[in-house]
């Protein structure tokens, strides 16, 4: 597959911002890492510590930047959800 410029063929990354790492004892902050592993972490520090309530994003926005989302220029059906319905030819 060809990829169009600005396109990528990298996992998501994330990484900790340098403000928000009193929140997140143990994360280097501004290190980039594949959000589902930085999302095993996280998950996984608040399971030990006994969080309350597990409901929310487990990467809040304010306190995490990304990478390698996608790009604008995608095709729509690279960007399904594992539980859209998948459109047969000539629908």
């Amino acid at each position: 597959m060809k990829l169009h410029s600005g396109d990528h063929d990298g996992p998501r990354e994330a990484r900790l911002r340098a403000a928000s790492a009193h929140l997140y004892p143990g994360i280097t902050p501004e290190v980039w890492i594949q959000a589902a592993t930085m999302a095993d972490i996280v998950w996984a520090r608040r399971l030990q510590g006994g969080a309350g309530s597990l409901a929310g994003r487990v990467l809040d926005a304010e306190h995490f930047e990304f990478r390698h989302e996608g790009s604008t220029a995608a095709a729509p059906t690279l960007r399904r959800r594992a539980t859209d319905r998948l459109r047969l030819q000539g629908d």
